[in-house]
């Protein structure tokens, strides 16, 4: 018999989508805690924090990114802080995790203070000491600045 005329089981005909079908059937791991979790630098370059989540599709893993230089650390905290505010959404009563998120923000907001005092500002609202320098070049993904 010839496929394209043979009907599915919701009645419809094989070379469109059934109307009946389900459009897909989603897995989604539970996350049980928030121990343990990756190094920050790690959690960048494998795109979670938490390794429970790690499921590399087609087992292809990233390689690691580069978090020795100053914005590769600020980029690094900065994912985490996402990350833990992610899991904080449906964990809110995690303390362990709220204090990591905590501390998290503070070491982030105290690192774009001495990034912008060394290389410039980071974000077009940031204006410093030499007035709104947002336009000069380098741009902070441009590559490594040298400190002023």
């Amino acid at each position: 018999m010839d496929k394209s005329k043979k009907a599915s089981s919701c009645g419809e005909k094989y070379g469109s989508l059934p109307s009946c079908a389900p459009l897909s059937v989603p897995f989604v791991p539970a996350q049980t805690g928030a121990e343990p979790v990756y190094a920050k630098g790690a959690a960048l370059s494998r795109g979670t924090l938490f390794p429970g989540l790690d499921l590399p599709w087609k087992n292809v893993v990233n390689t690691d990114v580069d978090t020795d230089t100053p914005l590769g650390e600020l980029m690094a905290l900065c994912f985490v802080i996402n990350e833990l505010g992610l899991y904080l959404d449906t964990h809110a009563d995690d303390r362990e995790a709220l204090e990591l998120y905590t501390g998290y923000v503070k070491l982030m907001r105290e690192g774009m203070c001495r990034y912008t005092e060394l290389y410039g500002p980071l974000e077009q609202t940031q204006i410093t000491q030499a007035g709104y320098t947002w336009l000069d070049d380098p741009w902070p993904w441009d590559g490594e600045r040298t400190a002023r």
